[in-house]
């Protein structure tokens, strides 16, 4: 049956955009036309449509919802410069397609669609609706589907339902109740979906619900503070209702048959020919050539897609034969032809493992309730695959040595391997089938929706990680050679690859806790907070909820009538920064204020968590992330020891928490000035590297300068503090705004500071400039070891993004190489410690390396510690310097 497609084009579009970034020609960034092509080819291939129309959304100044609402919409940034430049070729190609492109003043894209889908539904035309936009679900009837972008396609009432919790009739209403904070929806105060769904089913409508007010206390969780806040915000929800709800009766200047459409090939060609798209210009004219059918399997969902001129090599998913393995002898069988040069593929998931090689996709189910005997002995597994003689490769290595997996050989992580040519810092498998194979892999959560993955079989839950084993293992060959061609073999083998051992196991150690420690702690915050709100509502002459910012906005600026700083979509702003202005001013109000937010962030982030996070023995085991960052740099979680404040009373306080076993002693080790001596060794300025090698203190030769003090004048302790500040800041590209607002001085005399500082180190201005022109010519950076990271923003026209961009480019040939030089001295002491029973390397934060050690070797090991930190790595001209520290707990090693 003839079938109609309705494009919603700004979703698309901006999925382009954002996928796609780093593509671009010499003249003009292509990304988004480019994915907007891949994704109307496949869609033209899938559905071949007989009629085609492209919904255009309006500037928001002209939408008939703003009469409305004045903030409909309020919060959505402007269009991106590179994406505006990028939207005229978009147009054009819709024209050389021959489809309708249609904008009406008033109304939305949404508007378009569901006025034409209804139309064409009602003469029983088939529909799909392409977008990314959850409430054109609404829009779902017999005739009509909704293709999401990167999500589904929905077909039937049961699929919104699955979706959204509602069905397609009742989603303006849930949208009245909840609100869209994407749009600027207001919805009702204190509802989410969880409260929401029960009202719709039991009442139907907003106009049901409202009826039945006063019984809605029947329902779970829904109380007499609720009900109140429903009939004060009663306008809201029926206006909220109004505007997202999708008009249906808009009337068209064109007939059905304008809908039908025919592409121009040399309209088409000159495009293709501007934007320097050869795969397309091959298949003008032609079928669709290998090259584009390989493309075509993805569209604009993929991660970073690599730009035209590097698809030099054709990607094919192996075609690979599935197997779920019931038996260790079956194992052994299928494995007999397995040799040397076969490159094998060993995935763990939380049930079992994929084993793909050759032609082989095989599953072992290890942890499925409902197979009892049929599991197989995961211990008789990780001996056999511990012996394996070809090339092993995985995703998440760490895993496998958490489980307790050990292997004779190197193993290749494709996670880290694919972190380093791509910069993602996700962990997410199918980002790789993405970026190589331009397949989008089923999502896990969207595959098993609520079910518990324990119950299901494993036939069922085999097949899923099957296919995603058969798409990474597609993916080997082109990743590796995508490593060796950037040159980041050295990166990957010799430093990521041998830290994830240490990782494991510093993960597997833990550190101690002091468990009453952190209760009693607990309790004083509260009586502390306590304290603090009852000083607020007694200044603020009434209760009332400190964490709401609206609630605090009206007190401070309606009723206290203080002098109001910045204004947010939604009220008054109450953000630190306009809190500690009025602070400065002498408003006890706003002092108290902040200290009621860093005692409740302090309780509820580290002081009431940490103790429940604990494993046997009341050992905390944080998880490090080594794709974290884009730097390079270890990040972690559950709990993030990186972000517990320095040498605050409050961070000391929770570090007094940590604490050594009986017998043993905590030793904190850490490098003094790392990223600055990095700073010097690689900018070569004489007076920084004079300053280390004749070991001056650094922040006080600085501060002269800045200060212009005389040599035989003393340095202040503030003059220090500020020149301290300066000397990181520079690191850090501060421009002289940000740095006038951490010194509390003008921005005028910032700015001198920072021209005092580079006519001090001129050498640092000349190594700065260096780096963004290398940004500038190839897009990315690298570090002194061959770390790279590609510079997003570097070529753009907006000041505030290349500025941004170009800080970030510095930065991280700094930080990324100080991050580096802590990771090969973790390597290295840990291949002398690892086989010793009486020394533990617990905790890595920043450049500080936290050890357990036994109180008899404790001398002994602090001199090894301290003689592998200097001389793992030898910068040139500049030596590195560490300061050791010891203790009962981690505040005293501190």
């Amino acid at each position: 049956m003839k079938r109609a497609l309705l494009l919603d084009v700004s979703a698309m579009m901006y999925r382009a955009y954002y996928a796609n970034m780093n593509m671009r020609t010499k003249e003009m960034p292509t990304g988004a036309v480019y994915g907007f092509l891949l994704s109307l080819f496949q869609l033209l291939k899938e559905y071949e449509p007989e009629y085609m129309a492209a919904a255009f959304d309006i500037k928001r100044s002209h939408l008939k919802r703003t009469e409305l609402y004045a903030e409909y919409k309020s919060n959505r940034d402007t269009t991106p410069e590179d994406l505006v430049k990028q939207i005229p070729y978009i147009e054009a190609i819709l024209d050389a397609f021959g489809i309708q492109r249609i904008k009406i003043d008033g109304y939305e894209a949404d508007d378009i669609l569901g006025s034409l889908s209804t139309k064409l539904s009602k003469k029983g035309i088939p529909v799909t609706i392409v977008t990314g936009d959850k409430d054109i679900s609404q829009l779902l009837d017999e005739n009509t589907e909704i293709y999401l972008l990167g999500k589904e396609v929905l077909k039937t009432r049961e699929d919104v339902k699955n979706y959204i919790d509602v069905y397609p009739e009742k989603i303006p209403d849930l949208f009245g109740l909840i609100g869209d904070s994407s749009d600027c929806i207001p919805g009702v105060r204190k509802i989410g979906p969880k409260k929401a769904v029960p009202m719709l089913e039991k009442y139907g409508n907003l106009e049901g619900i409202y009826e039945n007010i006063d019984k809605l206390s029947e329902l779970p969780g829904v109380g007499k503070t609720l009900i109140q806040i429903m009939k004060e915000d009663k306008e809201l929800a029926f206006l909220s209702r109004s505007l997202a709800k999708i008009e249906r009766n808009l009337d068209f200047p064109f007939s059905l048959e304008e809908l039908q459409f025919e592409k121009k090939e040399e309209a088409l060609r000159e495009i293709f020919q501007k934007l320097e798209f050869k795969s397309f210009l091959k298949r003008l004219g032609n079928e669709e050539t290998k090259e584009e059918k390989s493309l075509l399997q993805g569209n604009l969902f993929s991660a970073s897609p690599r730009a035209e001129k590097e698809s030099r090599t054709e990607v094919k998913e192996k075609n690979l034969e599935k197997k779920i393995i019931k038996s260790f002898e079956e194992l052994k069988k299928e494995m007999e032809d397995f040799s040397e040069e076969d490159k094998i593929l060993l995935l763990y998931d939380r049930l079992g493992i994929t084993c793909t090689f050759s032609q082989k996709n095989l599953y072992l189910p290890f942890f499925h309730e409902g197979l009892l005997g049929n599991n197989l002995d995961l211990e008789e597994c990780k001996q056999f695959f511990s012996t394996l003689k070809g090339k092993i490769y995985t995703y998440h290595l760490k895993e496998l040595y958490k489980l307790g997996f050990s292997f004779s050989k190197p193993v290749y992580d494709m996670m880290i391997a694919y972190h380093l040519v791509s910069s993602q810092t996700k962990e997410d498998y199918t980002l790789i089938g993405q970026y190589y194979l331009k397949k989008i892999a089923e999502d896990e959560k969207t595959v098993f929706a609520k079910q518990k993955l324990e119950s299901l079989s494993a036939e069922v839950y085999g097949d899923f990680l099957l296919n995603r084993a058969g798409v990474l293992y597609s993916c080997l060959d082109i990743l590796e050679e995508d490593v060796k061609e950037k040159e980041l073999e050295a990166v990957l083998w010799e430093t990521e690859l041998p830290l994830i051992p240490v990782l494991a196991d510093m993960e597997r150690i833990g550190i101690k806790i002091d468990r009453k420690y952190f209760e009693a702690y607990s309790l004083e915050l509260t009586e502390k907070l306590a304290l603090l709100e009852k000083a607020i509502w007694e200044e603020a002459g009434e209760e009332f909820n400190l964490n709401s910012p609206k609630q605090l906005g009206e007190i401070l600026f309606l009723k206290l009538n203080l002098p109001t700083g910045k204004k947010t979509k939604t009220g008054f702003s109450t953000d630190v920064e306009v809190l500690e202005h009025l602070s400065s001013q002498g408003f006890q109000i706003a002092s108290n204020l902040l200290e009621y937010r860093k005692l409740a962030k302090l309780k509820n982030t580290y002081v009431d968590p940490i103790p429940k996070m604990t494993g046997e023995g009341d050992r905390i085991h944080t998880c490090y992330h080594q794709i974290g960052t884009v730097t390079g740099r270890l990040s972690s979680s559950d709990p993030n020891l990186q972000n517990i404040p320095v040498k605050t009373e409050e961070g000391i306080r929770i570090r007094q928490g940590f604490i050594a076993r009986e017998g043993w002693k905590l030793l904190s080790i850490d490098y003094s000035q790392v990223e600055l001596r990095v700073l010097a060794s690689l900018s070569k300025d004489e007076n920084l590297l004079k300053a280390y090698q004749e070991k001056q203190d650094l922040h006080s030769v600085t501060a002269k300068r800045i200060f212009e003090l005389q040599e035989d004048e003393e340095v202040s302790r503030e003059q220090r503090i500020m020149a301290k500040i300066i000397n990181f800041s520079i690191i850090y590209g501060k421009t002289p705004f940000g740095l006038a607002k951490e010194l509390g001085i003008s921005v005028k005399d910032a700015g001198e500071y920072i021209k005092r500082y580079f006519a001090q180190y001129p050498r640092v201005a000349q190594f700065e400039r260096q780096v963004i022109t290398f940004a500038e010519e190839h897009g990315y950076v690298e570090t002194y070891f061959g770390r790279r990271r590609i510079i997003d923003g570097i070529h753009s026209k907006n000041k505030m993004v290349k500025s941004q961009a170009e800080r970030m480019a510095v930065n991280t040939v700094v930080q990324g190489t100080a991050a580096e030089i802590l990771k090969k001295v973790m390597i290295k002491i840990y291949s002398w410690l690892s086989q010793k029973t009486d020394i533990h390397l617990l905790l890595q934060v920043h450049d500080e390396l936290i050890f357990e050690i036994q109180e008899g070797k404790l001398q002994e090991y602090e001199e090894n510690l301290i003689r592998f930190m200097r001389e793992t790595i030898q910068l040139e001209e500049v030596e590195l310097e560490v300061n050791t520290n010891i203790g009962d707990t981690w505040a005293e090693a501190k």
